[in-house]
C-alpha cells in the first residue's frame, strides 16, 4: 500500500513538472508571438505549437547533439567551435519552428517570425546553462 502510495506521488510530481514546463514554453511562445505581430486563431492553437515544439525539439536534439559532436573531430580553436555550435543549434530550432508551423494551419509564422522564435529559445538555452549547477 505504501509503495502504491510513492508510485502515485512520484507520478504526480512528474506531471505537475510536465505541465509546468510546457506552461513556460507556451507563456514564452506567446509573448514572442505578441511582440512579433503573428497572427493566430485562438490561444489552444498556440499551446497546441508549444507542444509540437517541445515534442519536435525532443525528437531533433540527438540528432543535434550528434551533429555538434562531430565537430570535435576538425581541428579548429575554441571559438569556432562555439560558433559552429551555436549556429546549428539555431538551425535546429528553427528547423523544429518550421515544422511545427507548418503541422498547424491556424497559425501564420514568416520565416523572420520563425528565426526570432528559434534565437530566444537560443538565448534562453545558453543563459540556463551559464547557471550554476
Amino acid at each position: 500500500m505504501i509503495h502504491q502510495k510513492y508510485l502515485l506521488r512520484q507520478a504526480v510530481q512528474y506531471v505537475l513538472a510536465a505541465a509546468a514546463v510546457l506552461f513556460c514554453y507556451f507563456t514564452i511562445i506567446l509573448c514572442v508571438f505578441s511582440l512579433a505581430g503573428t497572427s493566430y486563431r485562438s490561444a489552444a492553437h498556440v499551446l497546441l505549437f508549444a507542444m509540437l515544439f517541445l515534442v519536435l525539439g525532443l525528437c531533433f536534439e540527438p540528432f543535434e547533439r550528434l551533429m555538434i559532436h562531430s565537430f570535435t573531430f576538425f581541428k579548429t580553436g575554441k571559438r569556432a567551435f562555439i560558433l559552429m555550435a551555436g549556429t546549428v543549434q539555431l538551425l535546429f530550432l528553427w528547423m523544429t519552428a518550421y515544422t511545427a508551423d507548418q503541422m498547424i494551419h491556424n497559425i501564420w509564422l514568416s520565416t523572420t517570425e520563425e528565426m526570432i522564435l528559434a534565437a530566444v529559445f537560443l538565448i534562453l538555452d545558453k543563459c540556463n546553462s551559464a547557471l550554476p549547477k
